[in-house]
Order: structure tokens, then sequence, then C-alpha cells
């Protein structure tokens, strides 16, 4: 599929490479693939959700849903800083923790994202997704963003999410979830804002995907 990622971000920022952003999409679309076949398959969906119907009649209309290609997304970096506002908020500091502890919760909240969208969509959804997550492993260059999220728009009801975080020797893990179409503007709030200076600012950066007609 070839695809054309407008760099357009909302503020300043330093350029994300070609070749990540590939990287990532590529990530993105296999996953998604392996989501969507799990999804299909009623033999998995009874091993993992047993007697709840209700999540499993989530699981089985997401897997009856259109994943043959996505209509476009976007790419959010999240910001330096970012992680430290989100705990701040919660009156933790980083600096509570030893490095290698505070380098493992930084991951963990980065990580936290994709769930935290699915989670406003009502227990029975979240049931649904704890299933249907598919992850991976991988080498990165050292250009690689330290956290990044994908969104991809696959059908009139549901995205795929994927989360990307980076560790010091830059492996990557991607963690990849289905979510109700439209989540963007929650994944924004989610990810939140901080104050500089009295101005708002997002703590993330945007760059949209866009298909060529």
């Amino acid at each position: 599929m070839f695809l054309v990622i407008c760099l357009l971000p909302c503020f300043a920022v330093a350029e994300l490479s070609a070749d990540d952003r590939a990287v990532m999409l590529e990530q993105t679309e296999t996953l998604a693939a392996l989501m969507a076949e799990c999804a299909a398959d009623a033999g998995y969906t009874k091993l993992y959700l047993g007697s709840n119907a209700e999540a499993r009649d989530l699981v089985r209309k997401i897997g009856t849903a259109d994943w043959d290609g996505h209509h476009g997304g976007t790419v959010y970096l999240l910001k330096e800083g970012a992680i430290e506002a989100f705990l701040s908020a919660s009156g933790v500091s980083l600096s509570d923790f030893s490095p290698a502890v505070a380098d493992k919760v930084r991951q963990a909240v980065a990580g936290s994202i994709p769930a935290a969208v699915a989670g406003q969509a009502g227990s029975a959804f979240t049931a649904a997704v704890s299933v249907l997550r598919t992850g991976s492993v991988f080498q990165a260059e050292a250009s690689f963003p330290e956290y990044a999220l994908v969104i991809l728009n696959y059908s009139k009801n549901y995205s795929a999410l994927c989360s990307f975080v980076k560790n010091a020797e830059n492996i990557v893990s991607a963690s990849l979830i289905p979510v109700p179409a439209n989540s963007e503007s929650m994944l924004k709030r989610v990810m939140g804002l901080r104050n500089l200076f009295t101005k708002a600012d997002a703590l993330y950066e945007e760059y949209p995907i866009t298909i060529p007609k």
C-alpha cells in the first residue's frame, strides 16, 4: 500500500523521518491484520472469553469489520516531558524512583494510553480488547521516537491504535488494540495539555496520514 504522510505538525518540531514512519505503519498494519484474524476466529474468542456473551458479541463485530485496508489516520509523538506531566497529575514524580524503575514507569505510562482510550467505550469493550491485543518487539534505529502512537481508520466502526515504546538499547515494543471509530478526540484528551507560561500546549506532535486518491 502506498501512503503519503503529510508532515504538518501542529507545532514547530523536528521532522519524523520517512524510514521511521514507514516502520511504524508496517508494524501497525501487520498487527492489525493479526488482530482481525483473531477476532474472526470463533474458537479463539470462546477460549478467552468463555461465557462473557456481551464481550464475545463485540469481538464478533470487530472480526466482521473491514480490515483489508485503512483510510488514513495519524502518527502522534509524545513530547519531552509528557510522561512527567501525566504522572504529576496523579501526584507522582519520577524522582521518587531509581533510574531503572523510573524508566520502567515511563514505558508503562506510555504503553497504557491505548487502554485508557478503549476504556471509555465501556467494560465489555475493555474485555474484548484485552483478548485482541497484539504486539511485537523489534530493533529500531537510534532516530526512532521514544514514545509514539499510530491510529489507522479501517471501517466506519473501528480503528486500530498502536503504541510504540523504545528503550535505551533501541528495542521497541509495539502494542495494538482495536478502538471505536472517531477515537482520535478521546486519544487527544487522554494525552492531554500542559500549561507553559500560561499558554496551553499539547503534550504531543501529530502527523496526519493520507491516502493518495
